[in-house]
């Protein structure tokens, strides 16, 4: 008999906890019977999956009143779903589906994904408040949280008085053969003449926890040093048109292009001399992850977390680390940018000239990159899917 478990999540389209999702029901055992709850009004679905998807109906919620009303009436369907689907195990990803998933866990086995360092995520605001108040209360009640890093784990043990027996780490996982596969693809012939250039690729939600501001500021530098270079950017997101127009302001906008979210984003960062990470904070990036099975050197910032348990694992809980460009370590990692709104007049920042300078050093280095491009497939084979899907196997199998 299979096991019928159920990932809840609002969307399986653009961001990183989707992807894994895909990953996941793409790769888990035959023994498994796979559903995947979505939101249906944002039930976009772009990544592949196997299994069925069950959308949940759309509520309108225009303030608080019908918000909390909405969050009851959604309960009460994933509390009848459970019910009727005899779904022994649900498996929630981010905020609102894991509150979601831990208020109805009479009926079921509970499981979530914590993807975030929650206590850098909400820091400050009515919000923020809200969530540090429900993660302190509810998420002990789970029966197990998968935290993606380390980091992650101590942060929800140190601030928020988690039991750490009741926290497993998984890591991300990546089907490493078929990125890489992917990578291989030409690009489309009206963006080929981007990629005649030297090219620094990005990609992520385009949104304030990503940081590009901070990497459009850098790259001004950077393009000051290298007339040639191009700055691409993969995603969408509400700050588009904030990003264009820093770029307008900083007169390199067409330098910095935008192209959108990409179904195999994989064959443009291929085409790249470095990609660059410029998060403010993380949970386990897959962006991150994902460029460096496509065999091209990466540049992170050291946020909250992840990026240093992927690029430096032995420098782990080092307090005074030094952000000099490291053979050591499988990528470079610098300081994360200050996250206060910035304007083009504003001189950079001490971050930023860092983050432009370990740019600049890599595109004239020809050596620097091979060494790190090879460095980059060694250390991503340790995220091979095929290891890490037995973890998760093992993890829910208990629960069945």
């Amino acid at each position: 008999m299979k096991h019928k478990i159920a990932f809840f999540i609002g969307t399986l389209s653009t961001g990183g906890a989707e992807r894994a999702v895909s990953n996941l029901t793409l790769n888990l055992s035959s023994e498994f019977d796979n559903n995947i709850i979505l939101f249906e009004n944002k039930a976009k679905v772009e990544y592949p999956y196997t299994g069925e998807i069950i959308k949940v109906r759309n509520v309108k919620a225009s303030n608080v009143i019908y918000k909390c009303l909405a969050l009851y009436y959604r309960m009460n369907i994933i509390k009848k779903m459970k019910k009727r689907n005899e779904i022994k195990t649900m498996i929630s990803f981010l905020e609102y589906p894991n509150l979601i998933n831990l208020l109805t866990r009479k009926y079921g086995k509970t499981v979530i994904s914590v993807r975030n360092h929650m206590s850098t995520k909400h820091k400050k605001g009515l919000k923020s408040f809200f969530w540090k108040k429900t993660i302190k209360i509810l998420y002990k009640k789970a029966d197990k949280i998968v935290a993606v890093s380390h980091e992650i784990k101590n942060d929800l043990v140190t601030n928020y008085g988690i039991d750490e027996d009741k926290i497993t780490i998984i890591y991300n996982s990546y089907p490493i053969q078929r990125i890489n596969e992917l990578s291989k693809e030409p690009i489309e012939e009206q963006y080929r003449n981007i990629f005649e250039h030297p090219v620094i690729i990005t990609a992520g939600r385009l949104n304030k926890q990503k940081g590009q501001c901070h990497l459009i500021r850098a790259f001004s530098r950077v393009k000051a040093l290298n007339p040639n270079a191009k700055l691409v950017i993969l995603g969408e997101g509400e700050l588009k048109e904030e990003l264009e127009q820093l770029a307008d302001e900083l007169k390199i906008k067409q330098d910095v292009h935008f192209l959108g979210f990409q179904q195999n984003p994989f064959k443009y960062i291929n085409k790249a001399k470095v990609f660059v990470l410029s998060s403010l904070y993380e949970g386990f990036p897959n962006a991150l992850a994902e460029a460096m099975a496509c065999g091209i050197p990466t540049i992170s910032t050291d946020c909250l977390s992840g990026p240093r348990e992927i690029l430096a694992p032995t420098h782990i809980g080092v307090k005074n680390m030094s952000y000099e460009i490291n053979r050591e370590m499988f990528g470079v990692l610098t300081p994360v940018c200050r996250s206060n709104h910035l304007r083009e007049k504003d001189s950079l920042l001490e971050e930023e000239l860092t983050l432009a300078n370990h740019i600049h050093h890599l595109l004239n280095n020809e050596d620097l990159r091979k060494y790190y491009a090879n460095r980059s497939v060694e250390r991503i084979s340790d995220f091979n899917i095929n290891h890490i899907i037995k973890e998760w196997e093992n993890m829910i199998s208990k629960f069945c």
